[in-house]
């Protein structure tokens, strides 16, 4: 592109030296075609017609015709708007410079001159404030694409002097006489170059290669105070700043800085900027930005203070007039629109922006925008108040991510249009309301959207608030690369539901920022569903990120969410309830982040509070729960925002609400303001038992429980506090991982063969906390009840409680609380009802731990019964859950695959009594009495020797991976090595304590005492054992056989043996006979008969015994009967002889009378 600028710089500066070329003959001349050139010129100058005009040129006349044709170029000039169509027009004008040079040219060059004039004041003083507006738009618009076309021309030599242009085609100094150029019949012919050519080969202008310097002058000179023209200044310095004044925009530099890149600037030593006009325009540049800044200070200053005034109307009053929003909104536009062209003229003369003194530094630039608003406080202060419900609200609401640090500088500059006021151009030219910013972008054309505001869709109401928010009509969509992009990160939006991912989602925006996709990002933000009010918070984070650089974005959607809520407000009878939360939502969330302003949310608040009925609850309550928390723990809106939470409270106390309004008003209320409640005080532990809730809790897998083990029994177990520290552990099963349960119990089990008072109060704890359940049935201790169930399953697998435990907690799980300790449906048990199934999933999990243990014995029998009551359990309740079934079906699958299910409660209840028949049979004795005690002991014992034969085949029925055998336990207790013996301290607990020489003495006589009983017990014959007692069940029967066989028969010289045998687990005896003559029977003969004096002898001793007792018995009676006689007969004596002393005395008184 370069050397196709030098070319042609080259070929224009040889047509002003060389002047007009001979006219070829052969150029068409025709009238026709020559008319269609200018019309070609007036359509377009860019490169759609660009070769068919150079073509043209090449080949017509159009000597007759250049006054048109500079008409027509004029107006071509201003259809040029992109790079590409600029360079084509510079060619094409190029071309006619090359053939025209003293006649063309000259003509454009006071016809741009002129255009780039500004108009006088006398003519702006006719004009109103409206048309002056108007005119001004329009004409900078036209000025600014002219002096880019002006530059274009004045760089690759077409334009050098503003003195060379002369307004009609006429020539002085020819003869003296005055002539007309055009060769046109009646003036004079010939060849009237050579003078023109000699007067301009006389020597150079003074002025010559000024004219753009000539036209800015004359432009900023009157411009000092009203800077009317400094979008025009802006857009020159942005395109050709780095080409004329030879300086590398601050951004530019700062972005090759961070990627350690050098920017120089190219120096072209045969371009037109001289020292001297790069010297000329440096200055007149410099002073135009002083005075700017100047301007922008004093603007800064007014501003604030109209902020200041409209906060205390505000926070006075609720609300501003809207005469004063007005006015304060066309102040706020026409300084940010300074502010950006300062910054841009900043940026490329290389030079500070002018200090803007700030009160806050959340200052606010827009009362509408909520911008940077001052109405909040920081919020961190308020935390210790409660401002926010945790640390983490108040990091996604607070910490906003900083894009400047992670973007660079050169994509967060806003972008927004130099001059708002385009929008107000003439209809008839709709292309001319777009700005050109970037001057390799594509021909924007402009498409106003018309909305249909009678639309009842909410979504209406959106995109019609974006248009009215929007300043110009929006960019026409045109499938490129950027669009793509965009429509993939808008794809993104809905699946960010953290702070990373929307985070992620704004630095990404960054990279494609421009007004059109700014305009999209909105859309896209406030056309979420209305059921996925979820995503609220994090698009409000992103809007909130994005609006620290790009403060167009919180004004559009503010303006759109608040015309949204008008619109809602007036469709009162539609039932658009999901919009009005998501509305409403949405503004509350933005209040959170400091984007709405109080103001808007409390005018909100008020409206809905007026009309407090229906769906404006709703918005109420939501608006309360969203954001009312905020508000009312933030110093600034605190009081405004208690007064409105006390109309609430009243209006719902008034009006007749249902009861779903009463309670919806309630929870928003409280959620707003919470009762003050005292803070959770952390449990202080101590660091012994930190270290022994760390082992049990956190490192007790199986590779670590023989060291934990170890460590455990290492403890102080003297000490009470610890001691009673553990036992509150081991009970507490539920707050160890559920897989870990097993190991837990391994634990209590290795530790009780040390500490044996240590294991009973854990299985107390244990089953107390299966009782306390059973009797509160409270829902939420549900996973603790399993634990529990579960642990006491775990316990009886290593051996720490016996079965009777087992079944009597079984029994107990599934009677407790029913009347006369069994089940039924007929009657209701209020800790137990018929819908209740955990007591089946209590059960269930206590068989699935240790069920399995039960199948041979005794315990085989009890478990079978159990299950027949248990099933008559389950059939008493309603039909149980599909996921209760199944578990139900697992365990009796697990363990009784044979198992004949019930299917009736009514089999069940027969089955029940079959049962409970049989066992009071089975311990009933021979005279038809119970036994005392018998089947208590009958079932310890068989349950004990059950346990003895099941013990060492516990491993084979549990898994491996979840059990351990007793062995294996008994290996990790019994330690072999000297040196861990050493560690190890077992503490036994005495009663009496006693000395060292006692126990040395008793120690002595015992192992004496035992040495001599060995050694006389060592050559003693044991006797065969063949008479054994015949079973109770079994006793009664053979001993009516026997008597018959004795009454009925004579001897036959044989005696009869009852041969006890026992198949499988039944027991059975028979007769058999053996001589009389034989060894067996002469022994027992001789042996009974030795008992049977044996008995004999006892029985008299017995008898003797009796016989001396009652002798003794009636010798002492005797005696008694003695004693007591002569003690009465004694008193008898004294009796009378009182009697007679009484009436001796009595008489010697009467004898004294």
């Amino acid at each position: 592109m370069e050397k196709a600028k030098q070319d042609l710089r080259t070929l224009n500066k040889l047509a002003w030296e060389t002047g007009k070329r001979e006219t070829p003959k052969n150029l068409d001349s025709n009238i026709k075609k020559n008319t269609a050139f200018i019309k070609k010129c007036k359509t377009s100058l860019g490169t759609d017609l660009k070769t068919q005009l150079l073509n043209d040129i090449n080949k017509l006349s159009l000597e007759k015709y250049i006054s048109e044709i500079v008409g027509s170029v004029l107006e071509g000039m201003l259809k040029c708007k992109t790079s590409v169509d600029i360079s084509a027009c510079v060619e094409v004008i190029s071309a006619l410079h090359q053939r025209f040079p003293d006649s063309f040219t000259l003509l454009l060059s006071y016809q741009l001159s002129k255009a780039l004039q500004t108009p006088t004041k006398q003519h702006l003083a006719l004009l109103s404030a409206e048309q002056k507006e108007k005119e001004e738009s329009a004409r900078i618009i036209k000025q600014r694409t002219y002096l880019r076309i002006v530059c274009e021309l004045w760089l690759v030599g077409v334009l050098r002097s503003v003195e060379d242009g002369i307004p009609t085609l006429s020539s002085v100094n020819i003869g003296g006489v005055e002539t007309h150029r055009d060769t046109v019949a009646g003036l004079i012919g010939g060849s009237p170059t050579t003078t023109s050519s000699t007067s301009r080969k006389s020597g150079p202008k003074k002025d010559e290669g000024q004219f753009v310097y000539k036209v800015l002058h004359d432009m900023l000179t009157n411009d000092m105070e009203s800077h009317i023209n400094l979008p025009l200044v802006a857009s020159f310095l942005k395109n050709y700043g780095q080409v004329i004044l030879n300086r590398v925009p601050r951004k530019q530099r700062a972005a090759a800085d961070q990627h350690d890149e050098e920017v120089t600037v190219p120096v072209d030593p045969e371009s037109v900027v001289t020292p001297d006009i790069h010297a000329l325009l440096t200055n007149l540049f410099e002073t135009y930005y002083k005075s700017v800044a100047t301007h922008l200070s004093k603007m800064h200053k007014v501003i604030k203070k109209m902020e200041r005034h409209n906060n205390e109307i505000l926070f006075a009053r609720g609300e501003l007039s809207d005469e004063t929003k007005q006015r304060f909104e066309k102040a706020t536009k026409a300084y940010e629109k300074i502010l950006n062209h300062t910054q841009t003229l900043s940026d490329a003369l290389d030079v500070d922006m002018p200090d803007l003194p700030t009160e806050d530094a959340s200052a606010k630039q827009s009362i509408v925008s909520g911008n940077n608003s001052n109405m909040f406080n920081d919020g961190k202060d308020n935390l210790g108040n409660g401002i926010w419900e945790d640390e983490d609200a108040r990091k996604f609401y607070e910490d906003l991510p900083d894009l400047r640090i992670l973007v660079p500088d050169v994509f967060l500059d806003s972008q927004q249009p130099t001059n708002k006021e385009e929008t107000t151009t003439d209809k008839k030219e709709p292309e001319e309301n777009v700005e050109e910013d970037e001057p390799n972008a594509n021909s924007p054309t402009t498409n106003l959207e018309e909305e249909d505001n009678n639309d009842v869709d909410p979504s209406e109401l959106v995109d019609e608030a974006i248009e009215n928010a929007g300043e110009d009509g929006g960019e026409e969509n045109k499938p490129n690369a950027q669009n793509v992009q965009l429509e993939g990160l808008f794809a993104r939006l809905p699946t960010c539901g953290n702070r990373d991912l929307i985070d992620s989602v704004a630095v990404d925006f960054c990279y494609m920022n421009n007004k059109n996709a700014r305009k999209k990002l909105v859309k896209t933000l406030l056309h979420v569903p209305r059921q996925r009010v979820d995503l609220l918070p994090y698009y409000s984070r992103l809007i909130a990120t994005l609006n620290v650089y790009f403060p167009d974005i919180g004004e559009m959607v503010l303006a759109a969410l608040t015309h949204e809520f008008k619109g809602l407000q007036r469709r009162k009878t539609q039932d658009l309830l999901e919009s009005r939360i998501k509305n409403i939502r949405f503004l509350s969330e933005l209040t959170k982040f400091k984007v709405t302003p109080a103001h808007t949310i409390f005018h909100s608040l008020k409206v809905a509070l007026d009309d407090f009925t229906n769906q404006n609850i709703d918005v109420v309550c939501n608006l309360l729960e969203s954001c009312g928390r905020f508000l009312l723990k933030s110093p600034e809106t605190s009081a405004r925002i208690s007064g409105m939470l006390e109309t609430v409270m009243r209006k719902k106390n008034v009006q007749h609400l249902d009861s779903r309004y009463a309670l919806m008003v309630e929870n928003a209320y409280y959620q707003a303001n919470p009762p003050d409640k005292s803070a959770i005080q952390v449990k202080e532990r101590s660091t012994m038992e930190l270290y022994i809730r760390k082992l049990i809790h956190e490192d007790l897998t199986k590779k670590t429980l023989d060291k934990i083990l170890k460590q455990l029994r290492k403890l102080h177990w003297e000490d009470k506090s610890i001691h009673t520290m553990l036992v509150k552990i081991f009970q507490k099963i539920w707050k160890i991982k559920f897989g870990n349960i097993h190991l837990v119990a391994i634990l209590a089990s290795g530790l009780n063969r040390y500490h044996t008072d240590f294991g009973v109060q854990v299985v107390d704890g244990v089953v107390e906390e299966i009782r306390i359940g059973l009797e509160q049935n409270i829902f939420k201790h549900n996973q603790r009840r399993i634990a529990v169930a579960k642990y006491l399953g775990e316990l009886y697998n290593y051996r720490m409680i016996e079965s009777p435990l087992i079944f009597d907690t079984l029994y107990s799980m599934i009677t407790f609380g029913h009347e006369y300790g069994r089940p039924a449906r007929e009657r209701f048990c209020h800790i137990d009802a018929p819908n209740d199934f955990f007591r089946i999933r209590l059960v269930c999990t206590l068989l699935d731990t240790c069920g399995m243990c039960f199948d041979r014995g005794s315990s085989k029998k009890k478990l079978d019964n159990f299950l027949t009551f248990f099933q008559m359990y389950i059939l008493s309740k309603n039909k149980p859950p599909m996921d209760v079934d199944f578990m139900i079906t697992d365990t009796l699958e697990m363990l009784r695959p044979q198992l004949n299910i019930i299917s009736s409660y009514e089999e069940a209840n027969e089955a029940v009594d079959r049962m409970l028949l049989e066992q009071l049979q089975s311990v009933k004795g021979t005279d038809g009495k119970l036994q005392e005690d018998g089947f208590e002991e009958s079932e310890a014992s068989d349950s004990s020797s059950d346990e003895d034969e099941d013990g060492p085949n516990i491993k084979d029925e549990l898994d491996d991976d979840e059990t351990v055998n007793s062995s294996d336990i008994n290996e990790k207790n019994n330690l072999n090595d000297d040196e861990e013996e050493d560690d190890v301290v077992v503490l036994n607990n005495k009663k009496e304590e006693l000395s060292r020489e006692d126990e040395e003495a008793f120690e002595r006589e015992f192992s004496k005492m035992m040495s001599e009983s060995i050694e006389s017990r060592k050559f003693e014959k044991k006797a065969a054992m063949l008479d054994v007692p015949i079973p109770m069940n079994l006793r009664g029967a053979q001993d009516r056989r026997t008597l018959a066989q004795g009454t009925n028969k004579v001897d036959t010289g044989k005696m009869a043996f009852t041969l006890l045998t026992k198949k499988g687990n039944r027991q059975q005896t028979k007769i058999m006979e053996v001589p009389s003559d034989s060894v067996l029977a002469v022994s027992t003969r001789s042996k009974q008969e030795a008992e049977r004096e044996e008995q004999q002898q006892l029985k008299r001793l017995v008898l003797n015994y009796e016989e001396r007792e009652e002798a003794a018995a009636r010798q002492a009676a005797a005696e008694e009967r003695a004693r007591i006689r002569n003690q009465t007969r004694g008193k008898k004596i004294l009796q009378m002889g009182g009697g007679g002393g009484g009436s001796y005395a009595g008489g010697s008184g009467a004898s004294g009378w």
